[in-house]
């Protein structure tokens, strides 16, 4: 199953600062009025989640990749170490390209994101300003959002955390060319995610072993993906179908961003 290798493909997208490239969007971001209707929270009452517990672990795969078409928002919070590196934040998303979150890159400092489909706004501590943007610079410019096109490589990078739930949906189950990737899941019982009870999915590899969460009742939706192993991680999804709202900084804290960042 794709899950054992989710994260670890994940943290490589999100290392585009540490010269490894970053993963954007993988197609044209589209919403429709069915769409929007039908991304309840996994507590609602939904009959695709029927006795979801009985059914096998590629039948409850394959569930939650349905759930997850339906999806048009949703907030990811994550925490992933590999090879000494930890990334972790939350980022609220939906598909029209509207993001809200915070990132934090370990020693290399964190930064705030905003993005619409059009612009990306990122507010840097004094740490990031220093190791990631342009040293000698936090004194006068922590504090201030650099803002640029969100197509722009240099601030695409960075935003490319506002794609991080979303993509990760579409992965669940396939492998990268597309191909269903379930033959080796199995069941491992019920827990809680939260205040949501969930139906565990396990699989892994030599390396790298995963737990999957799925809601039990409503739509099946993914809760939560953890792995152990070489690549340690875990990614929690709630507020599906929940609107994602972006306040522009005040004109007096934006600077722009093409004098700092490349692209």
């Amino acid at each position: 199953m794709r899950a054992p290798r989710l994260l670890a493909a994940t943290l490589l997208c999100s290392l585009g600062l540490a010269g490894v490239t970053a993963c954007g969007p993988a197609e044209e971001k589209k919403t429709s009025t069915d769409a929007k209707a039908a991304a309840a929270s996994p507590s609602a009452a939904s009959p695709s989640a029927a006795g979801l517990e009985s059914l096998s672990a590629a039948e409850i795969v394959k569930r939650t990749q349905e759930a997850s078409t339906k999806a048009t928002s949703v907030k990811l919070t994550f925490d992933i170490a590999s090879e000494g590196t930890k990334i972790a934040g939350s980022v609220a998303e939906d598909s029209s390209g509207n993001c809200v979150g915070q990132v934090s890159l370990g020693d290399k400092g964190s930064f705030e994101v905003l993005r619409t489909s059009g612009s990306v706004w990122l507010k840097p501590d004094a740490v990031f300003w220093e190791k990631s943007v342009a040293a000698g610079t936090s004194k006068t410019l922590a504090g201030k959002y650099m803002k640029g096109g969100a197509e722009a490589a240099g601030v695409k990078e960075l935003a490319s955390f506002c794609d991080m739930g979303l993509e990760a949906l579409k992965s669940i189950g396939r492998t990268e060319d597309g191909t269903d990737d379930t033959a080796s899941a199995t069941k491992g019982g019920t827990r809680q995610i939260g205040s949501d009870l969930a139906v565990v999915i396990k699989d892994g590899d030599a390396t790298t072993q995963a737990e999957m969460a799925v809601a039990a009742k409503g739509e099946p939706y993914l809760l939560q993906l953890a792995t152990t192993g070489a690549d340690t991680g875990t990614m929690t999804f709630a507020d599906y179908g929940k609107p994602v709202t972006v306040t522009a900084p005040p004109a007096a804290q934006v600077i722009d961003a093409s004098k700092y960042l490349k692209g």
